[in-house]
């Protein structure tokens, strides 16, 4: 075997191997992106594409060579170097770039992120299936209501002998307007108690009135205990949901397959990630029951959030989050670009060997 054969079979063994595994990344990440392309029709756009790309790449260098001549011939050397330029940056830097990257990143992160997802949203829900912490606030809430009436009233009372201002003046409405602001719930339909237009200017015609007001504050607040009562069995019915349930069954389940998995498995995650997002829907339907940690309360009631590994399964998602945020610190995503880059290089520069006469020629 002389050399330029033996050149030529080394070139194209590492071109095939270099290609298989950038095509490989290229249709595992396509169809992790978008499954309605199906493996195959994946398998299919990432050859093809890489084929172009290495054609487009030889190209470019037969273009940027002084000696080849393109005389004659359809579009010229600029046009052979514009051609080949567009061609190269449309099929490999916006494509298989990308798509390879993130393949490496998915499969170097995913579990890693997935169950740290898991265990944080399963605590969530815990905490929402034994949740006194939201009914002791609403309770705590109507005692502090309570005590803060109990005090307004005592205060009338003590304002009808208070010396020098004795009976009921204009003290005494402060007062009232005080009580008024701590029996409102919602602002948009504030409570007002009911004025004595005459109030007398006995002790006994004051106390009457006094009465009045203290019997229409404290309906107010049977009212408010009402409606308390009500946001409690609303908060007992989700604690005790069959739903919740489930879905605490379901995420457990999911925690341990993932803990299992040695390999990346699809199979395994997909169904992990339907429960995340299952599990944010509900948080987020019940979000002002749960204590967020910081920084989680935005995770799950933002508009559109989703499951961290759901985010991961998109190209575009995990490229604008790299070059906008901080999320992929720490993931190695320089080292993978690194990585996708150089292999793709290696595919190329071995592609042009090996289909290059000119390169055989001079091997010779």
């Amino acid at each position: 075997m002389n050399r330029i054969n033996f050149f030529r079979i080394f070139a194209m063994i590492a071109f095939i191997a270099l290609a298989g595994f950038s095509c490989f990344w290229t249709a595992e990440s396509l169809f992790i992106w978008q499954p309605s392309i199906t493996i195959y029709g994946a398998w299919l756009i990432a050859i093809v594409f890489f084929m172009v790309a290495s054609i487009c790449f030889g190209k470019l260098l037969k273009s940027l060579d002084k000696n080849e001549d393109f005389y004659g011939k359809l579009f010229g050397r600029t046009g052979a170097l514009l051609l080949s330029l567009v061609g190269l940056m449309v099929f490999w830097l916006v494509v298989s770039l990308p798509t390879n990257t993130h393949t490496l990143l998915y499969r170097a992160s995913i579990k890693n992120v997935i169950t740290a997802d898991l265990n944080r949203t399963q605590g969530y829900l815990q905490g929402l299936k034994g949740n006194n912490v939201a009914i002791k606030e609403i309770d705590q809430k109507y005692k502090s209501k309570n005590e803060a009436v109990d005090a307004l009233i005592i205060r009338l009372f003590a304002e009808i002998d208070h010396p020098g201002y004795e009976g009921i003046g204009h003290r005494f409405e402060k007062i009232l307007m005080e009580l008024d602001r701590v029996l409102t719930v919602d602002t948009n339909s504030p409570v007002k108690i009911n004025r004595v237009e005459n109030v007398g200017k006995s002790k006994t015609q004051w106390l009457a009135a006094i009465k009045y007001y203290q019997q229409q504050a404290y309906e107010q607040l049977k009212l408010y205990r009402a409606s308390c009562d009500k946001e409690i069995n609303e908060i007992k019915n989700t604690m005790e949901s069959k739903a919740l349930d489930n879905l605490i069954k379901n995420n457990k389940i999911a925690l341990s397959d993932i803990n299992k998995m040695t390999t990346v498995n699809n199979d395994v995650i997909q169904p992990a990630i339907d429960d995340l997002v299952n599990s944010y829907a509900f948080i987020k339907a019940n979000a002002q029951y749960i204590n967020f940690k910081e920084g989680d309360k935005d995770r799950y009631i933002r508009e559109g959030a989703m499951p961290e590994a759901k985010e991961m399964l998109s190209v575009p998602d995990v490229w604008k989050d790299y070059l906008t945020t901080e999320k992929y610190n720490g993931h190695g995503f320089v080292w993978w670009v690194l990585i996708a880059l150089l292999v793709d290089l290696a595919g190329f520069i071995f592609y042009n060997i090996s289909f290059n006469s000119k390169n055989n020629n001079a091997l010779a």
